[in-house]
């Protein structure tokens, strides 16, 4: 596999930064695609990877970022969307829904789920033209519940896994497989001081051994959970089977 690539986003950190270590040792070379220069030179150096600059919010600057891994490491074959923010900076007070700024809110929705827009935008039509790949996305367990201290932080992790599902479904059979993993707490910079329970705060290690089996050998529209003291599960879909859709009218 030494000449296999990976394209990680926030991968100067937490999560990604795991993924990208443990798909080092299997010698495939990640690109470590980061707004965070030090950690992601300092990281680059450590794994023989490569730091490329770049905010996932931005089209232009992901796709900057793909031309740069394809001309230094070469076309990826494996895809990391793990980029991710809550409302507020870690150590902030929550805020209601009510007082959430538009400046706030268009954050998070631009790295949340813009991010993983563009990312698809950029590289699936690449994989699907290449020998196909694998694109794994970091949802959320909050994704299947409420988070009432950030609702929007909830709001994105839901919407990432309709658009996994989806992408998936619109590309079965193009030999790109798209699937999304939902760890519950783990020990990364956005994680609130409250949930920092030593006894199920889960490691970015532990979550990269199952983002890496996603990305080998994850089946197409996979959604898989994982919690602190079990191992990962597979996140059905709801079965609609049998349920009448409703008739649409026209206004007249």
């Amino acid at each position: 596999m030494s000449d296999r690539v990976a394209f990680i986003t926030g991968g100067a950190s937490g999560i990604g930064a795991a993924t990208a270590r443990a798909l080092s040792l299997l010698g495939i070379r990640a690109a470590i695609c980061d707004v965070n220069a030090s950690a992601g030179q300092n990281l680059a150096e450590e794994i023989n990877g490569r730091y490329i600059a770049c905010d996932v919010s931005e089209y232009g600057s992901v796709c900057d970022a793909v031309a740069e891994c394809e001309q230094t490491l070469g076309p990826p074959t494996y895809v990391h969307l793990n980029a991710g923010i809550m409302t507020v900076p870690t150590g902030a007070d929550f805020l209601a829904i009510e007082d959430v700024s538009l400046t706030q809110y268009q954050n998070i929705l631009g790295v949340n789920l813009d991010g993983v827009f563009h990312g698809m935008k950029a590289l699936l039509p690449k994989l699907k033209a290449g020998e196909g790949g694998a694109i794994t996305t970091t949802a959320s367990t909050a994704a299947f519940g409420d988070l009432a201290i950030d609702p929007l932080y909830s709001a994105t992790k839901h919407g990432l896994i309709g658009l996994v599902r989806s992408v998936a479904g619109a590309n079965s059979g193009s030999g790109v497989r798209i699937n999304a993993i939902c760890p519950s707490v783990v020990d990364t910079a956005i994680v609130p001081d409250a949930f920092r329970d030593p006894e199920t705060i889960m490691s970015p290690a532990e979550i990269a051994e199952d983002i890496v089996d996603l990305l080998l050998h994850g089946t197409n529209g996979e959604i898989r959970a994982k919690v602190s003291g079990r191992a990962a599960f597979i996140v059905p879909p709801v079965e609609l089977s049998g349920i009448e859709a409703p008739t649409l009218g026209v206004a007249g």
